[in-house]
């Protein structure tokens, strides 16, 4: 039996748009993740999200299945970990517009990310821009920024234009899918 394996040293190929059935952003992160961590260049992880069960059904001893649970509390942000010795807290988000609309992100995750910040983490957002098939970081300082002068202003979103002026494209290839480890050395100087 003959296998094709895709070749990664292609370096001409053209990055497969993240799908949005099957192969969804975060999924792209997670296992973007995992190859982080496989290389040993970053441990981070998707934080579980803390949930109430209230309701099991145990259909058989082996099979339980939870059938009612409430979340506990808010969450605050997908994602934490390490890398060069800097933690790193953040919050994935897509839009299937040019713009992000600021409704899509919680003011207590905003606070969050501002505390991370504040002592000393590395603290942003990470948009995928679906429309364009387009990824950017944003730190959560000119973020906040710019959601204030929004606010001021009555502006609603930020273009995909605004968000690399103040942020940085992490680049789509093959391995990592979302290569945003690179990414943050050079928007960071780590």
């Amino acid at each position: 039996m003959k296998v094709n394996y895709p070749n990664p040293s292609l370096n001409n190929l053209k990055p497969k748009k993240i799908k949005s059935y099957g192969m969804m952003f975060e999924e792209a992160l997670n296992i973007s993740n995992e190859y982080y961590r496989i290389q040993d260049i970053a441990y981070i992880y998707k934080k579980p999200t803390p949930i109430q069960v209230v309701k099991v059904e145990y259909p058989s001893r082996n099979k339980a299945k939870i059938v009612e649970a409430y979340y506990k509390t808010p969450s605050t942000t997908d994602y934490n970990g390490i890398y060069k010795g800097k933690y790193i807290d953040y919050e994935a988000k897509e839009t299937n517009n040019l713009s992000f609309s600021f409704t899509h992100i919680a003011k207590h995750q905003m606070e969050h990310l501002q505390k991370v910040h504040k002592h000393g983490g590395l603290a942003f957002i990470i948009i995928y821009y679906k429309k364009i098939n387009k990824v950017v970081i944003i730190d959560i300082i000119p973020f906040m920024k710019l959601y204030k002068l929004g606010l001021e202003n009555n502006e609603k979103s930020i273009t995909y234009t605004k968000a690399l002026e103040i942020g940085i494209e992490v680049k789509l290839k093959y391995s990592p899918q979302i290569d945003y480890i690179k990414a943050l050395d050079e928007y960071y100087k780590l």
